[in-house]
């Protein structure tokens, strides 16, 4: 069993956000990517101790949410309390450990990036409704890029007790078991999901030419966990429509580690400005992006 409670609380502070209102994000060069194993592994063993010293905050308000806000007027986006907590305990353990390192979190102001800074991005609940509502299918999401290239993934659902974790070229993991993707090839029989963010308008458009081309889909809402089920290959394939890259930062790593192949519902590449995405086994994935392109999915 994993135990969430083996990280001892680390003092530290936070990075200081860009407060020139811009909040620019430039991950538009190749990074440079010379960076060792053991310091790729150092930055994990961080990321894990930093979302497990935040599980107790997560368990706290887990189907009792308190002072629940409505972010920009739109009700199928809300935050807690727990939302701004977490983000505030993990920005403060990175910021202590590594200080140099740029931080973006889902709640709070984001640090301007260069395209060669290391960047921490936080969604300290991905499935906040679900979170809110008490279905145990949310979590706690971390991912580390330089780029447009992720480089460790780390994300944990504290009332299962799972922790999925990659490090960039050495494969991808759920509590230390490693993972594979399904090796089901055609559409016939397919298993996976779809989301579509706050965009109801996409999805009521989208949805029905989704279903005469796929097998099963179900949603689940929680992109990063559907994403992880790619990654245990329980799930064939995931399709978000509309998605921010906290949303994904973790979790793409982990599908690529375990074989899978992820890029933007057009076929290119998947970036850290990526808003579409199709992730999948890989085995399915150019037949499923030429279905969608005759069903002219927007």
């Amino acid at each position: 069993m994993l135990n969430i409670n083996s990280s001892k609380h680390l003092p530290a502070r936070v990075l200081t956000p860009s407060l020139d209102g811009t909040n620019e994000l430039d991950f538009s060069s190749k990074p440079n990517l010379d960076i060792s194993r053991k310091v790729l592994e150092k930055f994990s063993h961080v990321a894990q101790s930093a979302v497990k010293a935040s599980a107790k905050l997560f368990l706290k308000d887990f189907g009792k949410a308190k002072n629940i806000q409505i972010k920009n007027n739109d009700f199928g986006n809300l935050v807690s309390r727990a939302d701004k907590n977490i983000e505030t305990q993990i920005r403060k353990i990175i910021g202590k450990n590594f200080p140099t390192h740029k931080i973006i979190g889902e709640e709070f102001s984001k640090d301007k990036v260069k395209p060669t800074d290391l960047v921490w991005i936080i969604d300290p609940i991905d499935g906040t409704t679900n979170y809110i509502q008490g279905l145990p299918f949310a979590c706690i999401s971390l991912g580390l890029w330089q780029g447009n290239t992720p480089l460790v993934g780390v994300v944990l659902n504290p009332i299962t007790e799972q922790l999925w974790t990659a490090v960039k070229g050495q494969g991808a993991f759920l509590n230390q078991q490693k993972l594979h993707v399904s090796k089901k090839h055609g559409l016939n029989f397919t298993y996976g999901g779809f989301g579509w963010g706050r965009n109801v308008k996409k999805a009521q458009i989208n949805f029905p030419k989704l279903l005469p081309i796929l097998h099963k889909v179900r949603t689940l809402g929680s992109a990063t966990l559907e994403m992880c089920l790619v990654a245990q290959g329980v799930y064939d394939f995931y399709l978000q429509n509309e998605i921010n890259i906290w949303d994904f930062a973790a979790s793409a790593l982990l599908v690529l580690e375990a074989g899978g192949e992820i890029t933007e519902i057009n076929g290119q590449p998947l970036t850290a400005s990526t808003t579409n995405f199709l992730c999948s086994n890989g085995h399915i994935h150019q037949h499923m992006l030429k279905e969608f392109k005759k069903a002219v999915l927007i």
